[in-house]
């Protein structure tokens, strides 16, 4: 599938505007509510930022990544009906404005230069193997899903999920933060970028005529939309869900903290349902989630009630435990493998290459959340740290003045940095919390590279000052 480029001056240029429209810069706020149309992309200057030299894999958790992630989610979103629960009329504006010519010209615009430079790194670094045969992509996808913990049975049927199972990694190093409800919460954000829109890229690719594989993607599109009741709609559960343990339902109210990882692999999925020449990778995709959704919502539902007990409502945990069984057996046989015998080996190389990208995204997506759970949940750790490492930081020093009324904004840094506060007290948003870890005059934080974090002033006036870490191995 090939990346369309853009001159370097005309998108840069465009960029810049798309990042200057109202709603696209930060506000004041920490959570965004009743506003499904701002959606802040970077603080005062990121419009400058140049897209031109893709990003590669050493480079996904960067900062350039996190800004092109945010824009494109904007742009793909664009195509969705959005409208706030609570009525249209006080953001209508704001409705006109996301919706409207301008805002729609200069996406297209940035799009396709933003896409080739957050998904390149895909072509050097997913190895794609030789699978040309039917009978190879069956041994290829049975032995891939099987290494993944969702094995087959003898007729290649995805089996019945192991309630007894033992948790997998990242939920149970979530039971085992200190904060659990945090990192439970902060889990349950990353899914709410795709699951509060369910099935709105899929809703891309349900027309046109391609034979019996369309009804078989729309008979899964029919169960994601509760068949027409709101009720049991996917993304109604979710909803509920969320309210269960607290959490805010507005479509991205939680719009800061997504991380770098989520926006990337929401967007992969954006990406190949507008460009229809990616269908073949989406639809191997999608096979490959939904044969391990089934298990991975049985974990997370495990998890989620050994962290909030009775309290928190599962029922969409429970319901993708079940129905993703389903899912996984119609979509390798109706769809993966449809979609071989129809038109051969043409289009193998394709459906490999989505199972072997969503492979790579999966694996960078968990790794970044457990490690910012990891450093969230230890920021006193990473207090004293960065108080041991004060002397040794470079002599790049950039210092800022904070008010509590200022816009306010989440990033990452490209190298590890040290954020003194010189003045005042500052309070550090590193995962969604109403509670976040506050910082006095004289504190030094060690933020790691690609770390997602926020500051806020907690006093009338604060003054921060962030510079470069330098590190030995034997550092933290």
């Amino acid at each position: 599938m090939t990346i369309t480029t853009t001159g370097r001056s005309t998108a840069s240029t465009a960029f810049a505007e798309y990042c200057a429209q109202r709603i696209f810069q930060p506000g004041p706020e920490v959570f965004i509510e009743g506003n499904p149309f701002r959606r802040p992309i970077g603080p005062p200057g990121t419009g400058d930022r140049d897209f031109s030299v893709p990003a590669t894999e050493a480079e996904f958790l960067g900062s350039g990544q996190l800004i092109a992630g945010r824009a494109l989610c904007n742009a793909y979103e664009s195509d969705m009906i959005l409208l706030p629960a609570g009525g249209l009329a006080p953001v209508k504006d704001d409705f006109d404005l996301f919706y409207g010519d301008e805002v729609r010209r200069l996406r297209d615009r940035v799009r396709p230069g933003l896409e080739r430079y957050a998904f390149s790194f895909l072509d050097d670094a997913v190895p794609v193997p030789p699978v040309r045969t039917l009978e190879e992509l069956q041994e290829y996808f049975l032995t891939e899903v099987g290494a993944a913990g969702a094995p087959a049975d003898a007729s290649g049927n995805n089996p019945a999920v192991d309630a007894a199972a033992p948790v997998a990694g990242t939920m149970r190093a979530i039971t085992e933060c200190r904060h659990p409800e945090e990192a439970a919460a902060l889990h349950l954000i990353q899914l709410a970028l795709d699951a509060l829109t369910e099935a709105s890229a899929m809703a891309r690719n349900l027309g046109g005529s391609y034979g019996v594989e369309q009804s078989e993607l729309f008979k899964i599109f029919n169960d994601e939309f509760g068949y027409g009741v709101y009720g049991a709609k996917h993304s109604t559960i979710f909803k509920e869900m969320l309210a269960s343990v607290g959490l805010r339902t507005d479509l991205h109210a939680y719009w800061n903290f997504y991380l770098t990882s989520s926006l990337v692999g929401v967007n992969y999925f954006n990406w190949l349902t507008e460009d229809h020449r990616g269908m073949f990778r989406y639809m191997a995709a999608v096979t490959y989630l939904e044969w391990l959704f089934a298990q991975g919502f049985a974990d997370t539902g495990a998890m989620l009630r050994a962290v909030y007990g009775d309290r928190v409502d599962a029922k969409y945990c429970d319901e993708h435990a079940h129905i993703d069984v389903h899912h996984g057996r119609m979509t390798y046989e109706n769809l993966l493998l449809g979609l071989a015998r129809t038109h051969g080996e043409l289009v193998i190389p394709e459906l490999v290459r989505g199972i072997e990208d969503t492979k790579l995204l999966l694996r960078l997506g968990d790794a970044d959340f457990r490690a910012q759970i990891a450093w969230a949940d230890s920021l006193d750790d990473a207090t004293r740290a960065g108080a041991s490492l004060a002397s040794a930081g470079r002599d790049d020093a950039v210092a800022s003045t904070l008010r509590p009324g200022d816009p306010f904004c989440t990033g990452v840094h490209d190298t590890d940095r040290l954020i003194e506060v010189t003045a005042g007290e500052v309070d550090v948003y590193a995962w969604a919390t109403e509670t976040p870890h506050r910082l006095g005059r004289g504190d030094v934080l060690l933020v790691p590279r690609g770390r997602l974090h926020g500051l806020k002033a907690a006093s009338p006036e604060a003054r921060v000052t962030a510079r470069t870490a330098e590190r030995t191995s034997h550092d933290g």
